[in-house]
């Protein structure tokens, strides 16, 4: 089958080489003309415009940074609503607005076109091995239809309501997630301030009920000084921020969310903005003169 594949970043140059090694015909796409460059080598189209990439796909997925790049790439002069024909399916990878994406999939719907938001967990490692977590809104026959291409780089695909579901679900465990991220930061700088070994503290903590995941980062990230990006402040930045406003669009005040995007708008301000997101703990760190590190 040939699919296309939009947006050949960090995560979605892994996604796309799972799917082409899976047996699938690439045709690709991306701002940066030499990003795809290993894809063509392996046998991958390459297509200048988002239109021709669904002039030339039945189904053709997305993976961008921001809500108003995938607007761009759809309904842009050159861009997919122009190339779209009935029947085809568009599944969007990034993590997006909720409403946007509703609001792509009612468009689509004049076409004959299907949507799919599908977001995914796991980071650049989980891309690079294929065990990404997928969170699918849409119809669970188009889904079906589509599974195929999704499991090469899958662990576990997840659906979970209609359209825009899939961002919903994704926003919700990046929230919860960096609010970890967090307040990670803040105890370990706290208990190394105060006296503490950060290993010692570390291991206390993984027996204990503040286990978490960001927690598990710590001794590859934070204890080497290893702030590279797996996520970036700056995306997380920009998600914190869809989940406020995803919050005022139902009326739930997100108090915690606010302190975490304040943490993550902090991080930006200190230059910090393409690290990974255990970057957050740098500026406390420089305030109050520790360093959580190790000697491992």
């Amino acid at each position: 089958m040939k699919l296309g594949f939009i947006g050949i970043g960090q995560m979605g140059i892994h996604m796309a080489r799972n799917i082409q090694a899976a047996g699938h015909d690439l045709v690709v796409h991306d701002a940066r003309k030499d990003a795809a460059e290993s894809l063509l080598e392996t046998g991958a189209e390459c297509a200048d415009i988002p239109r021709a990439v669904a002039e030339a796909c039945r189904t053709v997925i997305t993976c961008l940074p921001t809500p108003r790049i995938v607007e761009e790439v759809v309904y842009g002069n050159e861009g997919l609503m122009a190339g779209w024909k009935s029947g085809d399916v568009f599944v969007d990878m990034s993590t997006n607005s909720p409403s946007v994406i509703r609001r792509i999939a009612e468009d689509a719907e004049t076409k004959g076109v299907a949507v799919l938001d599908a977001p995914v967990s796991g980071g650049t490692p989980g891309a690079e091995r294929g065990t990404l977590t997928i969170m699918v809104g849409g119809d669970p026959a188009v889904l079906d239809r589509v599974r195929p291409i999704l499991e090469p780089m899958a662990g576990k695909i997840f659906h979970l309501g209609e359209v825009g579901c899939g961002d919903v679900a994704k926003l919700i465990n990046n929230l919860v997630g960096l609010t970890c991220n967090s307040i990670c930061a803040e105890g370990f700088v706290l208990g190394v301030k105060a006296g503490m070994d950060p290993q010692v503290l570390y291991d206390l903590l993984c027996t204990g009920t503040a286990n978490n995941w960001s927690l598990q980062q710590y001794p590859r990230t934070v204890f080497q000084g290893d702030f590279a990006p797996g996520f970036k402040i700056s995306l997380a930045h920009k998600d914190m921020g869809l989940v406020l406003e995803l919050g005022r669009e139902h009326g739930v005040p997100l108090r915690v969310a606010e302190a975490v995007e304040a943490d993550l708008t902090h991080a930006m301000e200190e230059g910090l903005g393409e690290g990974g997101v255990d970057s957050v703990i740098r500026p406390l760190e420089d305030a109050v003169g520790v360093q959580v590190r190790t000697d491992g």
